[in-house]
């Protein structure tokens, strides 16, 4: 993708950013930043990405032009919108994008991950969701190639599962690193968040598998799978261990933990939108 194919999709994504800025918005979670904000965001990540994918530097006139067009359309009672057929040409297009960061090599999972909330945007507007525009099946891809990256990391990580055949209150999820007895268990997200959702369980019944990424025999040279790569794995949820790379290092280990009091979860950092890359 040349420069004048990146200015072509600069401009279609402000026509976007201005229907958004005009119309109804989404609902803005506590925390986070403004949504216009967060779209400004994107635009910025995946036009400098695309540059320098193609070895071209970025050129700040870019966002200057994009910020000056949603100041003059705010407040105006018609603005430019893009038809469904240009729609589909820019979801293409990001389609295109994606697969070009995957097969780069390195890490480039937080911008095609950029890419993917850009995607579920333009999924919760219903002029875009209903278009048939090809929207569903790129989220899909972007999806896909989170997962696949993910995979191929060289990450340990542990499914929990909580719960026994008495029930009926059932819970699990995966967590980071090698989690295989009780008191490791007790520290974990999934346990807490459990008992602090079922205060009347007396017991829990615990199976917990470790697993490691990119196809690793054991966890030699494997590292604590990350927040990042848990968001990811946990979204796919079971089916991710379906992923080539995704390789059983040990387990199911077996045990059963008396309910504590719940613990304080560790309070979630403020909202980022992280950097570009």
């Amino acid at each position: 993708m040349g420069k004048k194919q990146i200015l072509v999709m600069a401009d279609r994504l402000a026509v976007y950013a201005i229907e958004r800025q005009n119309g109804f918005e989404r609902y803005q979670p506590e925390n986070a930043p403004p949504w216009q904000e967060q779209r400004r965001f994107w635009t910025d990540a995946i036009l400098q990405g695309m540059a320098r994918l193609e070895g071209l530097t970025p050129d700040p006139g870019w966002m200057k032009q994009f910020d000056r067009r949603l100041e003059a359309a705010r407040g105006c009672s018609a603005v430019e919108t893009l038809p469904a057929k240009e729609q589909a040409v820019l979801i293409r297009s990001l389609s295109r994008y994606i697969s070009a960061l995957e097969t780069a090599g390195g890490d480039r999972r937080r911008q095609i991950a950029v890419v993917r909330d850009l995607l579920e945007d333009m999924a919760s507007y219903l002029p875009w969701a209903g278009a048939g525009n090809g929207l569903d099946l790129a989220r899909d891809g972007a999806e896909r190639a989170l997962r696949r990256m993910t995979a191929q990391m060289p990450i340990r990580f542990t499914r929990i599962l909580l719960g026994g055949d008495a029930g009926p209150h059932w819970a699990g999820g995966f967590v980071s690193g090698s989690v295989t007895d009780g008191e490791a268990v007790k520290k974990t997200t999934v346990y807490q968040e459990a008992i602090r959702k079922y205060p009347e369980v007396a017991e829990w019944p615990a199976l917990c598998t470790v697993y490691a990424g990119r196809g690793l025999p054991t966890a030699l040279g494997t590292v604590d799978a990350s927040d990042f790569d848990l968001e990811i794995i946990n979204r796919t949820g079971d089916r991710f261990l379906d992923e080539r790379g995704v390789r059983w290092l040990g387990g199911p280990y077996q045990m059963t933990i008396a309910a504590a009091p719940a613990e304080g979860l560790d309070v979630p950092a403020p909202f980022q939108m992280g950097h570009t890359m």
